[in-house]
């Protein structure tokens, strides 16, 4: 048997206390009446936190260049003298 088939048996096992969470949230979700709003909000946000995250990584990622083109600058300057 091999290590992922064992991971798809185990996954839902009943006596996981992961498992049993997670049919105690899709019983509560089931209750509510605007489970549709709750979770296109759920959804919006952690959309939103992504691009977000994606634009600090790109600015991070511009500053790192600039600091890089930066030293290189310096270190060229420091060789003249």
């Amino acid at each position: 048997m091999s290590l992922l088939e064992k991971i798809q048996l185990n996954f839902l096992n009943p006596q996981s206390p992961f498992t049993l969470f997670l049919i105690l949230v899709l019983l509560v979700l089931g209750t509510e009446k605007e489970l549709e709003s709750y979770l296109e909000n759920a959804k919006n946000f952690v959309l939103e936190t992504r691009r977000s995250m994606e634009s600090i990584r790109g600015g991070v990622q511009n500053m790192h260049a600039n600091m890089t083109a930066f030293q290189t600058h310096l270190l060229q300057l420091n060789e003249k003298k």
